[in-house]
């Protein structure tokens, strides 16, 4: 086992966390907010024979280029359905792809022991280890772009524009700006500005251009006018200047970076910042690392539309840029302070999970939390505790052991809380167990109706029809608008008196209810 590690740290990092995280992969449903659109719009462009314009239940939906479209569409074919492992492929190996690239861009040559806790540390971020089990193109777009910065540093410039091309092709603008921001502030940053002209020369651009034209080119034919428009225009400049979702302030991730980066934050950021200001010894790989976290920062912070997770393409140069920066320094007191800190903030996570185990009842914990008063518990509360020990006596002496150990008590408590955690998830994020619910005993035989649901319209991709929205005060104002042999659903929401007025009508219409194995919906037939 010792010389497997030696010869292949970062694939065995990688495996256990693929061990750890099978529970849950495994258990899990997809979830309403964007996962189940993504697969509708799938469906969609299927039975409609779409390639580049996508529609929504007839709705243009421009968002997104169409890569990770074809991703889907192309596994629905394969496997007939759609699986939730199968698809989270496209986001782990990734992540496991990033890993790797990083470890033989910036680690030739280490130990084995820094090149697995660069790849563990890399791997337990919070936001990298969130998307790499969500079906969705973030991390596919931050592979590009991590491909197409290598690549820039290789001279490769046809890679780089093709590179940077994947980028945009799969997610939209971010992808585009982050590989040329970053490589044009390193040679600003670096004196090298005669090297503009070289690095971005004519293979770059027609690696990059060229692509870039057939696509919008079948954009066009297929969708028109308006759907060009609305793709190449309102989906970026809009978003960009004036975003009508998620609008926040310029401030906005000043603040959420550090839940972005956790738990390593108070080691990456710091880390950042010294590459950015100590220029004594600094190497052009960690320039490079250094100055496209800060570039992609900066321009996401510009945009109108901000959420933590768009941060994901500046985890892996984070990472980077601290991993240089110690070996340029060494350990440094204030690195032994920030992982202390880390250890024993976990130490008390794990400490506090053990003691909400044995005081559940006494601490007044509503119904609705009953699912973790499970002996797992105990094994996740005392892996966090044991480990957050450990590390914080291991950080004297380096960061290695340190990061290994939390980042391995970190997958575990997931791997062991997973059966526990994740039906209850599923109820609260997910449409299948409610879907489930629908169908006890066969298919509905009428329309499908809903009440106070978010984006139910996407329970399609279980029910196979049409799902119908319900106007509330149309329902309270004439009953009748609904088909006799309708199965109505309605979310129970906070304000009951609404819900008893749902209620008194549908009982008035002949109907019985019955809840959801959740108890979030009742279903009216």
């Amino acid at each position: 086992m010792r010389r497997l590690f030696e010869r292949y740290p970062v694939g065995l990092t990688c495996l256990g966390w693929l061990l750890c995280f099978a529970p849950l992969l495994l258990l899990r449903d997809f979830s309403s907010a964007n996962e189940l659109r993504y697969l509708s719009i799938a469906d969609e462009a299927l039975a409609q024979g779409h390639i580049f314009a996508f529609f929504n239940h007839g709705v243009p939906y421009a968002d997104k280029p169409p890569l990770y479209f074809w991703i889907i569409m192309l596994c629905r074919l394969l496997l007939g359905k759609h699986s939730m492992p199968v698809l989270c492929l496209f986001s782990l190996l990734p992540a496991f792809g990033i890993a790797a690239v990083l470890d033989r861009w910036l680690l030739r040559g280490e130990s084995p022991l820094r090149r697995a806790a660069a790849a563990m540390m890399l791997l337990t971020t919070a936001l990298f280890l969130g998307m790499a089990v969500y079906v969705r193109m973030d991390m596919l777009m931050c592979l590009w772009i991590v491909l197409a910065l290598h690549a820039f540093d290789r001279g490769r410039s046809d890679w780089f524009g093709f590179l940077t091309f994947l980028a945009l092709f799969t997610k939209g603008p971010v992808g585009l700006l982050v590989p040329p921001l970053g490589a044009l502030a390193y040679l600003i940053a670096s004196g090298r500005t005669k090297e503009i002209g070289r690095r971005f020369n004519g293979a770059f651009w027609l690696c990059l251009v060229v692509p870039s034209l057939a696509w919008l080119g079948g954009v066009w034919l297929e969708g028109g006018r308006d759907y060009f428009l609305n793709l190449t225009v309102h989906q970026t400049v809009g978003r960009a200047v004036h975003s009508f979702h998620h609008q926040a302030p310029f401030w906005f991730y000043f603040a959420a970076i550090w839940g972005v980066a956790a738990p390593w934050c108070l080691l990456t950021v710091p880390g950042t910042a010294s590459s950015l200001m100590n220029r004594i010894g600094r190497t052009e790989g960690e320039r490079l690392f250094a100055w496209t976290a800060l570039m992609t920062f900066v321009v996401l912070s510009l945009f109108s539309a901000k959420l933590g997770l768009y941060l994901l393409p500046i985890v892996p140069f984070l990472t980077g840029a601290f991993v240089l920066a110690e070996k340029r320094l060494g350990w440094r007191p204030w690195m032994r302070a920030m992982l202390g800190a880390i250890a024993l903030l976990l130490a008390l996570c794990g400490l506090a999970a053990l003691v909400g185990w044995f005081g559940f009842e006494r601490l007044g914990l509503p119904a609705d939390y009953a699912f973790i008063h499970t002996p797992l518990l105990l094994v996740a509360g005392a892996l966090l505790l044991a480990s957050g020990i450990y590390a914080f006596f291991a950080s004297r002496r380096s960061w290695e052991r340190a990061v290994l150990a939390l980042g391995a008590a970190l997958l575990l408590t997931i791997a062991v809380g997973s059966p526990a955690v994740m039906p209850r998830v599923n109820e609260l994020s997910g449409y299948g167990p409610l879907c489930g619910d629908i169908c006890a005993g066969g298919e509905p035989e009428g329309e499908v109706w809903t009440l106070g649901l978010s984006r139910p319209e996407n329970m399609d991709v279980y029910l196979h029809r049409t799902i119908h929205i319900l106007d509330p005060d149309a329902f309270l104002e004439d009953p009748g608008i609904l088909p006799a042999d309708a199965v109505v659903v309605v979310a129970q929401k906070q304000d009951a008196a609404a819900s008893g007025r749902y209620s008194d009508v549908l009982q008035s219409t002949g109907r019985a209810c019955t809840e959801s194995s959740g108890g979030r919906y009742r279903i009216w037939r």
